[in-house]
Order: structure tokens, then C-alpha cells, then sequence
């Protein structure tokens, strides 16, 4: 507790000491302009972007100020250079030019004219400089908005001819002429990129790690030193705001599930198999994470914590660009090592890309495990436990721009793991009769998804209008073998058996989305979507007597599960100066059945559920970026296909996992009131109201046996609040630091549990020039619960240096994880006066070397993002 008072107490100060107005105090006589960009970088740590040919070594300034907010500054200085400013983020200011505007003396003969600025992919360019000319002579300029939208007011004569003038930074300057009211073509206007002007023009930022917007929070891989030596879990761990279990489970600031999704894909997986999976995705790939924990309509319902979504990087070249990469990391006395390969090509209006990456691990943990029982028997065991899992993954993909406004595209995707586990337990049980014994088990499992993705987009119109459609197959097979086997004092105790459990999953989907983008900032969205899923499941339990294995009919079990949903959204978003509103309507409909054929039992579900959202923000000021906003929604956890299963499944003599074909989805009611700061700095506080919560239940019956049940609890109440602080220090020394809580209560058949929990993380970059770059990490997290288990605190501290080359194309990465070795499992469940004490070390003090490399040839591209439309129900799969 002391050490987390200590990290909340260095956060507070940093705070205090770095989050005043940064202000600026110079004397300057009649010297270039660009210089006082430089003296605002030193001193108040803003970076700039302008090219040469709008900066001119000609413009100079005289200017004396003491201690004067930058934003003044500038107001006196640039507008008489015929210039202007915009904050792009709380670190990084644009100057481009500016025109002087010319009022008439009657506005009410004006007449408006608008368009939009795009470049040749169709994307909006920000900040474009536009000037009204009549005869050479400069009517009026503006500048155009961040979706590359303009507009003119002026008293324009019917049949006279006018041209527009458009320039921005990295473009070709251009002109077009056009007749009054004829207006039809400046309402939109491409213009190309000018890799000239590119070679001349200054950028000078290092985006934040963390990023906060109103309705999501960014965290920046790409570029920083989580982009380099980590799978893809591994980033997710180290990310602030984000929780990973040690089960795989993956949670944003509470205790509720998310929804994870990689390029617009939710994936449809159990925990653990996700975790796996995200072990296979290369941090070199990862563009940035966004986390959304109050998610709009056109998103799923699934996911009761809201969504995380990794965005992959997109930016590539023509012709050939690829990356390659390599890990080694030292886990005690076994290594872990990874490769991978990323290849993008284009060729005219097509697009071709695939990757590839294989890894193996090797690790060894200890546990133990002390269970007492209400008549005082007492069980202990000590386990060792060796890892050996392989990991191979593939994606290909392709697309093609049929014309400016119509892109179709194509993905396949492909995972094989091999995961083999050995088990080597001594036991003791002390009571009416006292024995030892040794218990052995070899678990194998061979987890395989394939999937293929088609989708068809079409834009209506300039704005942003348009048209998606999205088709997806997906089929997942796991095959699983468990052998186990224990010798007592007391031979009649003694074990032999296996546990066979195949299953296989078919899912197919349909999804439909339209936008309309109005004039009048308003925007309507509407879309259907269609998943169906037919699996598969069976478990074989077999016993080993006389010499043969022999078929348990009690413990073996074939499980047949179909299920149909079909979805419909529409949502409505409005903006009136700086407030924007957005409200919106999703409905959901499921039709399942499952068929139980060992046991004979059936059950059938059919529910329709709706899912409101609001969202209302208020920008304070633009140019810092601050605002406040507020969002409801309500979300939704369905249970997983593996759950629904009516099985008894047996892990060893003492523990056993069953399923429950009587759980029903929970609901959820989320409220969240935020702020952001000037920069970067942000706080918000939420309430979130469960019903028929799903959590695992740990209950002891006869025989000394602890089952293990996922079951629905009537409610649960969580409330919290979150806030995030970027600090400089002092120059090339940044940090990042989070701090968060939330205390959570529920009734668990009778027991009122009740939890505060308190997270915080402090992250640390380095920049010693010329030398090398350093980057620290310290983690806590206080005892949490979940259903009747209390966790322990967790605190880790990571240390890693790298070093560029080449360039900048070849990185050298070496990381130290856990560096005092504090971080370890240990989780207590009391029920019906049994208490069970669980201590598990995994291998967390590890070295690793990395390296990385990129390289490519051509000209400047978009890599086309192939988006899925059955995420969830991927996530439910269970492979």
C-alpha cells in the first residue's frame, strides 16, 4: 500500500508542477519568423508544420513579451504576415496562409458557395488554404475544415466568372475557374500531392502516447517503444488503462468484458483462445489501440465494458514495402522466439498484402494450491508445470478500386497452434484418512481457425455518404486431449483416464451499412446485419481398467448448438457550433437452440433486445482541444458456446469444470460524464448497473470436489473514475501517467460482496541523443474480486533501451520485464466454509533482444483494410 501511495503521491506533483498554461517570455528585433517557432518549442514544448514555400526567410518579426500565453503570441504576430495557425493536438501547431476577408457593405446580398477539398483518394485535406479571385484580384479566403469542407459568403454576380485558388502543405497548388451560379464543379475539388513541396516541408512532433477524445481514448503504438519486440497481448498489458488477467481475460477500468476488435474485426473467441491468438499479431504491425468503453449503435451490443479496437498499420508505398522482425527472450531457464514478415505490393487500382509470423515458447511455472474444508480435512498441493506451444499465423489479402467511388476486396486468414502442457503434482490430504500421492497430466491442444472475408464499398457522394457491404465465412476446430494420471497411499484413490474434447464451428454472416452525410453538420447512419453459427462440441471421458480404455458414459457428452441473430441500427448525429449531439437505436434478435444428444436434453432461446446510446459533447476551446461530454448506452454480454454446454468435465481428482445451459445473457447500463484538459490531461467518472451478471462460482460438494460453474447473479453495481496526465519533465524526457478506481458490489447467493480497486501506471521515455533511447514502467493494481475470489495486488516494473540505425529502418530493442520479480499470482475463494489458497509464479523476470526492419519502394499508398462483419461471434467460439 505504501508503494502505491508513493506512485499516486508522484503523479499529483507532476501534475501540480507541469499542468500550468505554457507561456512564453522572448525579445526579438526584426528576425525570421521561424525562429520564434523555435523559441516556442524549447520553451513551451509545441512542435510545428509548415512547408518553405509559405515560411519565407523574408518574413521577420520585432516582438518583446514576457510571460504571455502562446496562443496571444501568435495572434499578434501572424495575421500581419498574412498567416494562421491551427492546433492539430495538444503538441502540434499548422501555419499556413491567410487572406484578408472582404465585407460588403450589404451582407444581406450574400450568397454561399461550399465544397470540399479532397485529395486523390477521396480523404478530406485539413487546413487547406482557398482564395476567391475575380480578375486577378483576391475577393476573400478561408480555410478549410479538418473533413477538408469550405465555404465562401459573398455578393456574387450572376454570370460573372470567378476562380478558386487552392494551396496546403504537400499538395500542388491549383486553380479552377467556375460562372456564377453554375457551381457545380468546386463542389469537389482534387488536388495531387506535390512530392517536391514534401522534400521542403518541416515537421517537428512526436505524437503522445495517450491521446483522449470524447468518445475514446488512443493509445499511439506506432512510433513508440511498445511498437517494437512484443506480440500483441504483450501490448495490450503494457497499455495504460487496460487490465489482462492472467487467464487472458482483457478489461478496460472496471471489471466487466469487453469486446476486442483488430482492424474493424471483432474476434469471436473464448479468452484464453484470444489470447493466444493476439500472441501471434507482431507490435510492429500495430498502428494504435483505441479504446471505446461507451460504444455508438453502429457498433455490436456485445461487450458490457465496451470495445478495444487495434488498428494495424495502413500507410504504405507503391510497389514493394515489408517489414521484418525477431525476437529472443530468456525466460528463466527456457527461451521464447518469434519472426515475422509483413510484404505489401500495388500495382495501378490493385492492391495485394499479406504477413506471416511464427513463434515458439518454453517456460516453466510452480504452483500451489491449500484448500480447507468446513469438517477440517485439509488438501495441499504443489504443482510443476512445463510450457511447450508453437504459434504460426498467416494473412493474405487483396482489393481493387473498380473506379473512384467503388473498392471491392478479399482476406483469408489462417492460425495453427500447437499447445503441450505437462503437469508433475505431489499431494497431501490429511483427515479421517490421512494420504499422499503424485499426480501426472499431459495436456495437448491443437486449435486451428480459417476465415475469408469479402466486402464491397461504394461512396454516394462527396461528403462522406456511402454504402458498405460485407460477407464472412469462418470455420474453427480445436481438438484436445487430456491424459491424467494419480497414485495414492491408498491404492483405491488411484486414477487413470483421459478427456477428449473435439468440437468444431461454422459461422457465415451479412452485413449491410449506409451513411448519409448532410450539408447542415448532420449525419444519419443506418445498417442489418445477419450471423448464423452452427457448432459442434463433444467430450470423451474414458477410463483406463484391466489394461484397456473403456468409455465413461457419465462424464462423456456430444453437444449440437445452433444459433441466428439478426440486427438493425440506425443512429442520427447533429452539431451546432461547438456542441454536437449524437443519438442512436440498435436492435438485436436471437433465435438458438441447443441439443444435448448423450444426455438427452434440450433448450431453445428467442429474445429480442434493444439497445439505446446518447452521446452530447461541448468543446470549450478548439485550439487546446478541451471539451466536456457525457454518453449512455446500454450493452449487453452473451454467454459462450463452451458455457451453454451441458458437460461435467474433470480436470483432476479434486477439481472439476461444469457447463450451464441455463445462462442467459447480462445487461448492462453504463453512464459516463467526462472533461479533457489542455495538454492532454483528462478525467472522467462513470456508473455502470449489471443485471444477471455471469461470473465463475467456485462450489464445494461431496467427496472433497470443488466444481467450477459459470452462473447468472442478479446484479451488479460499479462505479468509477479514471484520469490520465502527459508531462514533460524536462526536454526528451516525457511521461505518461494514469490512475484509476472503481469499487464494485454484488449478492452472490446471499454473500454481499464488496471491492474498491485502485489502478495506476507511470510510463517514462528517454531521448538521450546520439546515444540510445531509455523507457521504464511501474504497474499496480490493488485486490480485486471477481464473483467469490479475491485476487492480490499486482506491482511490476519494466525497463527496456533501443537504439535506431540505418536510417531509422533497423531498431535494436533490449527489455527487461518484472524487474525486481514482484509480479506473482495469488487468489483466495471462501464459500459455504470452505477456503481455497491459490499461489501460482510464472517465468515475469525476462530478458529479450529484439530487432526490427523495414523497407520499401515507390510512391506513397493506403494498404485497403479488409473489414469482417461477425466479430462477436467469433469471440464466442471458444478456440
Amino acid at each position: 500500500m505504501r508503494k502505491f501511495v508513493m506512485l499516486v503521491l508522484l503523479i499529483s506533483i507532476h501534475t501540480v508542477l507541469f499542468g500550468q498554461d505554457r507561456k512564453l517570455t522572448l525579445n526579438m528585433n526584426k528576425q525570421p519568423i521561424n525562429a520564434l517557432f523555435k523559441h516556442i518549442k524549447d520553451q513551451c514544448r509545441y512542435n510545428f508544420i509548415y512547408s518553405d514555400e509559405v515560411i519565407s526567410d523574408t518574413m521577420r518579426i520585432s516582438i518583446d513579451v514576457t510571460n504571455m500565453p502562446v496562443k496571444q503570441v501568435l495572434a499578434k504576430v501572424l495575421p500581419g504576415n498574412n498567416l494562421i495557425y491551427q492546433m492539430i493536438s495538444d503538441r502540434l501547431i499548422a501555419v499556413g496562409r491567410s487572406r484578408p476577408v472582404v465585407i460588403t457593405d450589404d451582407q444581406t446580398l450574400n450568397k454561399t458557395i461550399s465544397g470540399i477539398i479532397v485529395d486523390q483518394k477521396g480523404k478530406g485535406i485539413p487546413f487547406a488554404s482557398v482564395g476567391l479571385f475575380e480578375s486577378g484580384v483576391l475577393l476573400a479566403g478561408v480555410v478549410s475544415a479538418e473533413n477538408g469542407y469550405y465555404q465562401f459568403s459573398h455578393q456574387f454576380i450572376p454570370k460573372r466568372q470567378y476562380a478558386l485558388k487552392i494551396s496546403s502543405v504537400g499538395y500542388q497548388s491549383f486553380e479552377l475557374g467556375f460562372i456564377y451560379p453554375d457551381t457545380g464543379i468546386i463542389t469537389r475539388i482534387v488536388i495531387s500531392e506535390d512530392r517536391q513541396t514534401l522534400k521542403t516541408v518541416n515537421v517537428t512532433s512526436d505524437r503522445p502516447l495517450v491521446e483522449r477524445k470524447t468518445d475514446r481514448y488512443v493509445i499511439n503504438v506506432d512510433g513508440s517503444v511498445l511498437g517494437i519486440g512484443n506480440n500483441g497481448l504483450e501490448v495490450l498489458q503494457k497499455s495504460p488503462g487496460i487490465w489482462v488477467g492472467n487467464d487472458g481475460s482483457i478489461k478496460i477500468r472496471g471489471n466487466q468484458s469487453v469486446m476486442v476488435m483488430i482492424n474493424d474485426v471483432v474476434q469471436r473467441m473464448s479468452e484464453s483462445d484470444l489470447a493466444e491468438y493476439l500472441r501471434t499479431l507482431r507490435s510492429e504491425d500495430i498502428s494504435k489501440i483505441e479504446i471505446i468503453s461507451s460504444p455508438p449503435s453502429e457498433f455490436e451490443a456485445a461487450g458490457s465494458g465496451g470495445i478495444i479496437h487495434i488498428v494495424l498499420k495502413k500507410s504504405r508505398k507503391d510497389g514493394l514495402v515489408g517489414s521484418l522482425s525477431g525476437q529472443y527472450r530468456q525466460q528463466e531457464k527456457r527461451p521464447a522466439y518469434g519472426v515475422g514478415v509483413t510484404l505489401n505490393y500495388k500495382l495501378k487500382s490493385l492492391y495485394l498484402s499479406g504477413s506471416i509470423s511464427a513463434g515458439k515458447d518454453e517456460s516453466d511455472y510452480i504452483a500451489s494450491t491449500k484448500i480447507s474444508y468446513p469438517n477440517q480435512d485439509f488438501y495441499s498441493s504443489t504443482t510443476n508445470r512445463y510450457n511447450n506451444n508453437g504459434r504460426l499465423m498467416y494473412r493474405i489479402g487483396a482489393a481493387y478500386d473498380i473506379s473512384e467511388n467503388q473498392a471491392i476486396g478479399i482476406q483469408a486468414i489462417q492460425t495453427n497452434n500447437k499447445m503441450n502442457q505437462y503437469f508433475d503434482t505431489d499431494i497431501l490430504f490429511s483427515g479421517a484418512q490421512s494420504l499422499t500421492g503424485d499426480a501426472r497430466s499431459e495436456w495437448f491442444r491443437r486449435p486451428s481457425l480459417n476465415g475469408t472475408t469479402l466486402n464491397y464499398s461504394l461512396k454516394t457522394d462527396s461528403l462522406g455518404s456511402g454504402l458498405k457491404v460485407i460477407a464472412d465465412y469462418v470455420n474453427s476446430k480445436r481438438t484436445e486431449l487430456n491424459n491424467f494420471r494419480s497414485v495414492y497411499t491408498l491404492s483405491q484413490k488411484n486414477s487413470d483416464y483421459r478427456n477428449s474434447t473435439p468440437n468444431s464451428t461454422n459461422l457465415y454472416s451479412l452485413q449491410t451499412d449506409y451513411t448519409k452525410v448532410f450539408k447542415n453538420t448532420v449525419s444519419f447512419k443506418t445498417g442489418l446485419k445477419f450471423a448464423a453459427t452452427k457448432r459442434d462440441n463433444e467430450v470423451v471421458n474414458e477410463n483406463f481398467i484391466n489394461g484397456s480404455w473403456q468409455l465413461n458414459p457419465k462424464l462423456s457428452n456430444r453437444f449440437l448448438y445452433r444459433e441466428n441473430l439478426s440486427m438493425a441500427y440506425a443512429s442520427l448525429e447533429k452539431t451546432w457550433g461547438k456542441l454536437s449531439a449524437k443519438v442512436g437505436l440498435r436492435a438485436e434478435h436471437t433465435d438458438m437452440d441447443g441439443n444435448s444428444i448423450t444426455g438427452n436434453e434440450q433448450f431453445k432461446r428467442d429474445y429480442l433486445g434493444f439497445f439505446p446510446s446518447a452521446f452530447i459533447s461541448q468543446k470549450l476551446n478548439e485550439q487546446s482541444g478541451s471539451a466536456v461530454y457525457l454518453n449512455y448506452s446500454r450493452r449487453l454480454q452473451r454467454p459462450s458456446f463452451a458455457d451453454l454446454n451441458p458437460y461435467r468435465l474433470q480436470f483432476d481428482d479434486y477439481l472439476t469444470q461444469l457447463g450451464n445451459s441455463g445462462l442467459t445473457p447480462e445487461y448492462t447500463h453504463k453512464l459516463e460524464l467526462g472533461a479533457i484538459f489542455w495538454k492532454g490531461f483528462s478525467a472522467d467518472l462513470y456508473f455502470a448497473l449489471t443485471n444477471d451478471k455471469i461470473a465463475q462460482l467456485a462450489n464445494p460438494v461431496a467427496g472433497n470436489v470443488i466444481e467450477y460453474q459459470r452462473r447468472n447473479f442478479n446484479s451488479s453495481n460499479e462505479y468509477g473514475f479514471s484520469f490520465n496526465a502527459p508531462i514533460k519533465i524536462m526536454k526528451g524526457w516525457t511521461t505518461n501517467n494514469s490512475l484509476a478506481g472503481y469499487n464494485l458490489s454484488y449478492d452472490l447467493d446471499g454473500y454481499q460482496i464488496r471491492q474498491t480497486t485502485f489502478y495506476a501506471r507511470s510510463q517514462h521515455q528517454i531521448e538521450l541523443k546520439g546515444v540510445v533511447d531509455l523507457d521504464a514502467a511501474i504497474d499496480y493494481r490493488s485486490p480485486h474480486v471477481s464473483a467469490n475470489t479475491k485476487i492480490a495486488y499486482q506491482l511490476y516494473t519494466d525497463l527496456g533501451m533501443s537504439k535506431r540505425f540505418l536510417d531509422k529502418s533497423l531498431m535494436l530493442r533490449f527489455y527487461v520485464s518484472d524487474l525486481f520479480n514482484t509480479a506473482r499470482e495469488k487468489d483466495l475463494t471462501e464459500f459455504s466454509g470452505t477456503r481455497i489458497d491459490f499461489y501460482q509464479k510464472r517465468p515475469t523476470r525476462n530478458f529479450s533482444l529484439s530487432v526490427s526492419y523495414n523497407f520499401s519502394s515507390g510512391k506513397k499508398f493506403s494498404n485497403k483494410k479488409i473489414e469482417q462483419s461477425n466479430e462477436d461471434e467469433k469471440r464466442r467460439i471458444g478456440n
